[in-house]
């Protein structure tokens, strides 16, 4: 089947990229791939809403302003992958491997980032508002102007991880440097935010 698709013009690659079928998806990015076509800026905005793409090797690819709204990323590779402005709210990145990912302004709200690795992500400007980031590792990651409002950070790590004043906390709040983060991760903080375990 693999070798089948390898003359499918480029749109329809794409197309079937965004397949809810996760085994057409997954050899659809095979063949994007072995044509050039991952960083010459043939994915950028492209359409890939609630595409199931579990497991897919989309480490370096240039995705800029695409739409993957809803989209299944589970256990993703998506080191040094191109998402500046791209739009994933809602999307499932679970385990997924982002280390370096590329957010800029990308609009993660409602996103599932459950034990997601973002370690030296460039996050400036991105919103994940109410997004599950609960065991997310953001080892020295860029989270300059982040709206995190309504966010889960249970368990989240901040290990050498950039704020700045414009860094909005899921309180509400603006990140200040004696900002206390283990009461939005530690539970045990006696002012764990939320206090009633709610969003």
């Amino acid at each position: 089947m693999f070798k089948s698709i390898q003359n499918f013009p480029r749109q329809r690659l794409i197309r079937q990229m965004g397949s809810g079928d996760n085994r057409l998806a997954l050899q659809a990015v095979d063949a994007l791939r072995s044509r050039g076509w991952f960083r010459d800026g043939t994915l950028r905005g492209a359409n890939l809403d609630g595409a199931n793409l579990q497991g897919a090797a989309l480490a370096k690819a240039d995705l800029a302003e695409a739409l993957l709204r809803r989209a299944d990323l589970t256990q993703c590779y998506l080191g040094e992958t191109i998402l500046h402005a791209a739009d994933l709210s809602g999307a499932r990145l679970c385990d997924a491997n982002m280390r370096d990912v590329q957010l800029h302004a990308a609009n993660l709200s409602g996103a599932d980032l459950t034990r997601a690795y973002l370690a030296q992500a460039r996050l400036h400007c991105a919103n994940l508002s109410d997004a599950n980031l609960s065991g997310t590792n953001f080892w020295q990651a860029l989270l300059t102007g982040v709206r995190l409002q309504g966010a889960n950070l249970l368990g989240a790590q901040f290990h050498l991880t950039q704020f700045d004043a414009d860094t909005i906390l899921p309180d509400g709040a603006h990140w200040t440097p004696d900002a206390d983060l283990t009461r939005f991760t530690d539970p045990t903080h006696p002012q764990f935010w939320p206090a009633n375990g709610t969003r």
